[in-house]
């Protein structure tokens, strides 16, 4: 289990115990099948309409190079980590540690990229000692034996590594990730002398086969926050690590913890985070505050996702660790409806071999892999992925986007980001700014429900709401920005305020954008229905609006300029939102941009 990291709940008494103190001294599901996709229906008025869609990819997986794998558990020896917030005669200065790992390389002649697994804080040594004997330390490493292997297979030399060190207080606290930072470059130096033939001491053939210029890494719990951290820090540095190792191409973070204060912002590479569903260890998914820090960044050159898996508990990844216990207060986590512990490893195998695919597959392979991912700007996000139930969210890099709506701040409620004026008829909006607050310290946030429900990550958006069918915001598009044509599609993201009595209780919504012409000519296309979040409203004893248990998750949706006939895509003059499929509801909403695939 993670340590030090409560539950939603604790976390929400906390807050709510801070607040009352506060206060007295004057002054806290599987998504619904979409309809299919109709024919367009030329209206009076010459508006195209498409009904709402989102058909599931009809792109199959090509199949991969695969290779014979040796995967092998090794110990380099004994060696020690410094801690130099100890004096030198403290007999916590020089921390003893076992180089333990497995390690799968393929049976080829050419070079491979290297991928390096770290596992989170769990169990260590009986009592929280340090050291232990081998019999009494838990191989949390080993957890990741499955994954080593399958990269190993698809072409990569694949490390799990043994960072038990960072997670124990028996030998002193240390400030975190310097025990890891060091275990990483002793086993990289090792690699890489291995690499070069001085060294056999992994057991396995090695000389000329790892390519260390070309890295993914990957962390699972608190390793996801130890490796951005370290990754940030030395692509930071611009220079190689004392092991020899080069930048890092991109990492992928599983069920991560976001917990220190120098966790964020996100490593500019590309990224992607797995967010379990029903993780009950990291409970409100605070992992998605990475995607939420690079959306936001301006100085952000690469592209980042994640992807919310249902039924998803945070230890089956690993397959050393017991499950965690179910959520019974949400129905979509109860025991019966949770994936199996296999079917969470095999999505994690092959989501990170796509992850890889998008960095070092071919123009062909990446594509694909784009596809699966939910990361193709042509093409409607998925809904599944290997016939499990996500949601995507994809931040394009800036390159390959013209964002219209972030929201960046109030004033964009009047003022688009092209420059162009908002129009607001029959339509209440409100600008919600990131992070988590009260309405004793953020005045007039009511509507923003951060007391009353986790969104993971708090993101910075609007909250609209109608309560007669026919609300419309519209958003004028200047001159200069007109031609829409080298762009493929509009994406958004939105989610269902749960506790709003203007959404009717478990259905889904949905609403049309519309794009029109310099001469007048109309096109409408519904987007896919958005999900009726899943759990249960309970009573709030400390603040309105009651309590909802499930999670509120933000995700991406997708429309094809494609699918928008009878209007020139050469001077469009305005991008409007038409909520009129309800009589009403309330949506939370951001990040309406245009977006095309990567020219790279």
């Amino acid at each position: 289990m993670q340590k030090f990291f409560p539950n939603v709940q604790f976390i929400n008494f906390l807050r709510i115990e801070l607040l009352m103190l506060f206060l007295l001294a004057g002054c806290i599901q599987a998504d619904p099948s979409p309809t299919a996709l109709s024919d367009i229906i030329e209206a009076p008025t010459a508006v195209e309409t498409a009904v709402p869609t989102q058909p599931p990819s009809t792109h199959q997986p090509a199949p991969p190079e695969t290779f014979t794998a040796q995967v092998i558990s090794y110990n380099l020896g004994d060696a020690t980590v410094l801690q130099q917030q100890f004096p030198e005669d403290s007999r916590f200065r020089n921390m003893p540690v076992r180089l333990e790992g497995v390690i799968g390389v393929p049976q080829s002649d050419t070079t491979h990229p290297v991928v390096l697994i770290l596992h989170g804080s769990h169990a260590v040594c009986p009592n929280d000692s340090w050291p232990c004997t081998v019999d009494e330390e838990q191989p949390n490493y080993e957890g990741f034996t499955y994954l080593v292997k399958a990269l190993a297979e698809a072409g990569y030399i694949a490390l799990s590594i043994n960072v038990n060190a960072e997670h124990t207080f028996g030998f002193g606290e240390s400030p975190p990730t310097i025990r890891t930072q060091q275990l990483i470059d002793l086993h990289l130096a090792e690699l890489a002398a291995a690499n070069a033939g001085e060294s056999d001491k992994f057991g396995v053939a090695l000389n000329g086969r790892a390519d260390l210029s070309h890295m993914v890494w990957i962390g699972h719990s608190r390793a996801g926050d130890f490796v951005n951290w370290i990754v940030r820090e030395q692509n930071l540095a611009e220079t190689a690590s004392p092991a020899g190792y080069g930048p890092v191409d991109g990492i992928l973070l599983v069920a991560p913890a976001n917990i220190f204060v120098d966790a964020l912002p996100i490593v500019d590479v590309p990224f992607s985070v797995i967010l379990p569903a029903c993780d009950a260890d990291v409970s409100d998914l605070n992992g998605q505050g990475f995607y939420e820090s690079a959306r936001l960044d301006p100085e952000r050159e690469n592209w980042g996702t994640t992807v919310y898996l249902e039924g998803a508990e945070h230890n089956r990844f690993n397959t050393v660790l017991p499950s965690n216990y179910p959520l019974e207060q949400r129905p979509d986590c109860t025991e019966d409806a949770l994936i199996t512990a296999v079917q969470q490893q095999q999505f994690l195998s092959q989501y990170t071999q796509d992850f890889l695919q998008t960095i070092y597959g071919d123009p062909a392979q990446a594509g694909m892999a784009r596809e699966r991912l939910g990361m193709a700007a042509a093409d409607h996000v998925p809904t599944s992925y290997h016939n499990l139930a996500v949601r995507f969210n994809f931040l394009p890099s800036p390159d390959d986007q013209f964002m219209i709506m972030q929201p960046q701040s109030a004033a964009e409620l009047s003022q688009n980001l092209l420059g162009g004026p908002m129009t607001l008829n029959g339509l209440t909006a409100q600008f919600c700014p990131g992070g988590y607050y009260v309405p004793a310290n953020e005045p007039g946030s009511e509507s923003c429900k951060r007391v009353n429900f986790n969104q993971p990550g708090f993101p910075q958006q609007v909250i609209v709401s109608w309560e007669t069918s026919g609300a419309e915001w519209r958003m004028a598009v200047p001159d200069t920005e007109a031609n829409l044509t080298e762009y493929a599609s509009i994406q958004l993201r939105s989610a269902i305020d749960p506790l709003s009595e203007l959404n009717p209780a478990g259905e889904p919504q949905t609403f049309f954008i519309e794009l029109v012409d310099e001469s007048g000519n109309r096109a409408q296309v519904a987007v896919p229905q958005i999900p009726f979040p899943l759990g249960e409203k309970q009573p709030n004893l400390y603040f309105d609006g009651g309590y909802f248990t499930g999670h509120v998750h933000m995700q991406s949706y997708r429309i094809p300029l494609a699918e928008f006939h009878g209007i020139d895509l050469d001077n469009v003059t305005e991008i409007a939102l038409l909520f009129d499929q309800t009589e009403s509801g309330a949506l939370f909403l951001a990040d309406v941009t245009l977006i095309r695939d990567s020219k790279e």
